[in-house]
């Protein structure tokens, strides 16, 4: 398929392929990505967390990259309380022989019969209780690691204190950004579509989770106290309709819709026709949401907090903590200063044109040649003493 292709590198995700949010959606993005990179001497497989042992269809983009994809054959949760070297065996059995292992997330554990390079977003069960478990092996997994991939340099602090990591094996690689499709020319929903989301008036938008971190209460009461400064308008929710719909009712508040989840295809143009994204987590390891308003020329709400004021920097309004005060006068401070919308509407677009998912291929493709011995890693764009540190600059 690849012109001198000699070693195979297996990927290991806990997603089945599609449009999904999240972890899902960066796993579809990598793999678009890889497949329009150069990558000699590379050849790609692939292994689904789950029961089913058989093929898995793919869709015409990782069809481009991946010569095989399958099933694992069991469920990797019953693996997060058991040993770490009997969690690896059970996984290499089913598995077999690869050059490089990368595990798209720090729960797939990857066997020991070659180098394993994994991708940690963040660890939010680490801080929040209602985020899962972190597997009882993780910092082992994670140490054992040739790698570790993550998307900004919050999280790579946040990783090597939490695991005990060494630095010089912890990468920060930023996210891109979908440009076509989250980009200033893009047109707004038409207003019949809106009427069937219930938005029949200017709407700000909240896109994502329900869960604490999310800091969705915050946002409700901080929204409830604005008290005429929001009379006429609506604040939408986008995301878990059950959890969102909970949080509301916890917190009540006029104008405020629960959407639910909404197709990614429509996201770009509900996104376009909202005042302004408000995106109040206290806890992210990059923020998708954000730069894809930022690309739209949508201006961002948002806490000075986690991985958020490195992707946002200045071409965003950032609340100085996450509590309801701070974030009710941030939204005073956009409604009563209507430059701000046009000012922040135009930093938005510039500001999300440094992230590339082109980019963010080429440098995971430059780790795994690190690891297989084809070149080093000091060959990373932006590289600096074995890290890529992006600030609040990603342009390196």
């Amino acid at each position: 398929m690849h012109v001198g292709e000699n070693k195979q590198v297996t990927l290991l995700s806990q997603n089945r392929p599609g449009p999904r949010m999240g972890m899902g959606h960066y796993e579809r993005m990598l793999v678009t990505a890889l497949s329009q990179a150069k990558i000699e001497g590379l050849f790609f497989n692939a292994v689904f967390d789950g029961r089913g042992r058989g093929p898995v269809e793919l869709d015409d983009l990782a069809c481009g990259l991946i010569d095989c994809a399958r099933g694992l054959g069991f469920s990797t949760r019953r693996l997060c309380r058991l040993p770490w070297l009997l969690a690896r065996q059970l996984v290499g059995r089913a598995i077999g022989k690869t050059d490089l292992f990368h595990s798209l997330a720090l729960g797939f554990p990857a066997p020991c019969s070659a180098p394993a390079v994994y991708t940690v977003h963040d660890l939010p069960p680490a801080h929040f209780e209602d985020e899962g478990d972190v597997p009882r092996w993780a910092a082992k997994a994670a140490q054992s690691a040739a790698y570790i991939l993550t998307p900004s340099e919050f999280a790579r602090r946040d990783l090597i204190e939490l695991l005990n990591l060494d630095p010089a094996r912890v990468v920060s690689i930023p996210y891109g950004a979908e440009h076509h499709k989250f980009h200033p020319g893009i047109a707004p929903l038409p207003k019949d579509k809106l009427v069937q989301l219930g938005l029949t008036r200017p709407y700000f938008l909240y896109v994502g989770g329900a869960t604490r971190r999310k800091n969705v209460a915050a946002m409700l009461r901080a929204w409830a106290s604005l008290g005429h400064r929001t009379e006429g308008m609506t604040l939408g929710l986008v995301g878990p309709e059950a959890g969102l719909s909970r949080l509301l009712e916890d917190n009540p508040a006029e104008g405020v819709r629960v959407i639910g989840y909404v197709d990614h295809s429509m996201l770009p143009g509900l996104l376009k026709g909202a005042e302004a994204l408000v995106f109040p987590s206290i806890y992210e390891g990059f923020g998708l949401p954000p730069l894809e308003a930022m690309g739209l020329g949508v201006p961002v709400i948002g806490v000075n907090a986690s991985a958020v004021r490195e992707v946002v920097g200045d071409a965003g309004l950032l609340a100085e903590t996450g509590d309801s005060d701070a974030l009710r006068e941030t939204l005073r401070r956009f409604l009563e200063q209507p430059e701000l919308k046009q000012e922040l509407s135009t930093r938005g677009p510039i500001r999300a044109a440094d992230f590339s998912w082109q980019r963010h291929a080429e440098r995971v493709l430059a780790v795994y040649r690190d690891v297989l011995g084809i070149s080093s890693v000091s060959d990373l764009p932006g590289y600096v003493d074995n890290t890529v540190l992006i600030g609040t600059d990603t342009r390196s």
